[in-house]
């Protein structure tokens, strides 16, 4: 029988448990401008983020002793640590996009959980078979679930808990 511990939660940041929008800025093919978001990462702008309804659902995950980690295509700083810890949402594994990396978040999460995996001496495969993640990037979704995680749309699901607070 599989407890809990052997289980892992996977939340991204912006979108999903994050309202970075003040903050974005969209490329013509719709990914993020990432030049755009480095030049935006400053403390008073991370400070004005908000939480979207999922953050509820993720707090309720760690309180509970689920194995819970982050995999965001942020490049993360000393302020997005400190806004996690200030919101309850901070987590031992994070795992997060490189200083120096470009590549398509579906490309970088897949290097990343693979990464994550093998450190914690799971097979990759393994590891997807234990594994859910809530995301709100459509790529990252189809790919991921087509190895076997099970994927949650995080725009879908904010919306049904916005409706059901109202």
């Amino acid at each position: 029988e599989m407890c809990i511990r052997d289980r892992t939660i996977i939340f991204d940041l912006d979108a999903t448990v994050i309202d970075s929008s003040h903050r974005q800025l969209a490329s013509s093919d719709g990914s993020l401008d990432l030049a755009n978001w480095r030049e935006n990462c400053t403390q008073e702008k991370i400070m004005r983020d908000s939480l979207l309804p999922l953050a509820d659902g993720m707090r309720d995950f760690i309180s509970r002793g689920w194995h819970v980690i982050i995999c965001t295509a942020r490049i993360m700083g000393e302020f997005d640590y400190q806004f996690l810890k200030e919101h309850g949402l901070y987590v031992g594994d994070i795992l997060s996009r490189p200083n120096d990396c470009n590549m398509a978040d579906a490309d970088l999460k897949e290097m990343l959980l693979r990464g994550y995996a093998a450190s914690i001496g799971f097979s990759y495969a393994r590891f997807c078979k234990s594994a859910s993640i809530y995301d709100d990037n459509k790529k990252v979704l189809e790919r991921l679930a087509s190895h076997g995680i099970l994927a949650h749309n995080s725009i879908s699901l904010n919306e049904t808990l916005k409706l059901k607070k109202a």
